[in-house]
């Protein structure tokens, strides 16, 4: 045998031996992928929306001043019972009273005013009524018995000092023009009377207004007052709750924010709680989202949601932050499938189905859902298999088999 049929026998050979390999990985059947698998069933489903909150009073008073004063009385401190009217803080009222004693005193000047413009216009019409009252007297005295002129004998026994008289009475009358000036006086001086009053009024307001009370009745929560120092703009000086009644606020983001409802029932929980849990409405939502800056730079928009507890327990105190849990949607009997199972692509929600031992990609419409599942509106029928926690490996057609204890067989 030559060379040059040996060298043609091994070519021979190792085409062989490579059909051989391609047949051995290609030719042959490939053993299907075991997969995790869960099966699309009807079950009850409650989609609930968490978030942290934290809890306030319902009713809450604080006292603030606009401009600094120096503390004259701290009355209360923090954890005294108030009632409404109780002070709680004074302040230095030493030039508020005298600014009350000034405005006092042109109250009383000013009512002497009216009294002596009164006693002057009550006078002249006094004079003015006496010598209308002389003038009609002289006027009778002149007339004959039937009231008309007497005669010029008559008259002549009339004796001349009458004639005199009544021209003097009239020479004093009082003129309207003199009355109504003394009417205008009076007029005036009870228009700076009433000024006077009013400046004593603000005078006494502004007195007032450096003793604060309380509005409320509650628990002193805050003192920032202490006697002998200047008050803060900053600070209140004194904060007052009713903890009888208490409230939880949260902020959610859009998207639960969009799902929730005036009057839907919430569920409180906290540490300071144990197992114990608060049940609570909503009773106010905010109209319009807020983003607060931060270091990072603007945060996701958030809407604010107020919570009132149907009944609060001591455990729960002002400022403490709980876990709020709002239901807001329940159904009975819907398809739903692990949320494991699904997976997106853009803005679509897929599933890798089942379907005679291959992988099927399915497109599905959701609806509501929880921590665990994920009701399927459309896509998928009672009884489908699909893959749980499907790979990026995977693709259409990939045979596959449900692992042991998978609950599907």
């Amino acid at each position: 045998m030559t060379k040059r049929l040996w060298w043609i026998i091994g070519a021979m050979l190792s085409v062989l031996a490579l059909a051989l390999s391609v047949w051995w990985f290609w030719g042959r059947p490939q053993d299907p992928l075991k997969v995790k698998a869960g099966v699309v069933a009807p079950i009850s489903m409650q989609e609930d929306v968490y978030a942290t909150g934290s809890v306030v009073p319902v009713s809450r008073q604080e006292v603030r001043v606009l401009t600094p004063g120096r503390v004259e009385k701290v009355a209360v401190k923090v954890g005294d019972a108030v009632q409404v009217g109780q002070i709680l803080v004074a302040l230095d009222t030493t030039l508020a009273d005298a600014q009350v004693a000034q405005a006092r005193v042109g109250v009383e000047a000013a009512q002497a005013v009216v009294n002596t413009a009164q006693a002057n216009l009550d006078e002249l019409k006094k004079a003015q009524s006496a010598a209308k009252s002389a003038t009609e007297s002289f006027n009778v005295a002149g007339k004959g018995p039937d009231g008309a002129d007497a005669e010029d004998g008559v008259s002549s026994l009339l004796p001349d000092f009458i004639s005199e008289q009544k021209n003097s009475v009239q020479e004093s009358l009082v003129s309207p023009a003199v009355i109504a000036q003394a009417e205008g006086a009076l007029a005036q001086s009870k228009v700076a009377l009433k000024q006077a009053q009013e400046i004593l009024k603000v005078a006494q307001v502004q007195k007032g207004q450096l003793v604060h009370k309380a509005g409320m009745a509650g628990t002193v929560l805050e003192v920032n007052a202490q006697e002998g120092n200047l008050t803060s703009v900053q600070l209140p000086l004194v904060v007052v709750a009713d903890l009888s009644e208490m409230n939880v606020e949260a902020q959610l983001n859009e998207v639960d924010a969009g799902k929730i409802r005036l009057g839907g029932k919430v569920t409180i929980s906290s540490k300071m709680l144990g197992e114990q849990s608060v049940q609570g409405t909503i009773v106010e939502i905010a109209p319009t989202a807020v983003s607060k800056p931060s270091i990072q730079g603007s945060s996701s928009p958030t809407v604010g949601v107020k919570i009132r507890l149907e009944k609060a327990p001591l455990e729960l105190k002002p400022g403490f932050t709980v876990t709020v849990e709002i239901v807001v949607a329940t159904k009975e009997g819907v398809l739903a499938v692990p949320q494991e199972a699904l997976f997106q692509e853009g803005n679509k929600n897929y599933v890798y189905k089942i379907q005679a031992g291959r992988l099927e990609k399915t497109e599905v419409t959701i609806g509501i859902g929880n921590d665990t599942h994920q009701e399927i509106t459309s896509g998928l029928t009672a009884g489908d298999k699909v893959v749980l926690d499907p790979s990026t490996d995977f693709s259409e057609g990939m045979l596959v088999t449900p692992e042991a204890g998978s609950g599907v067989s």
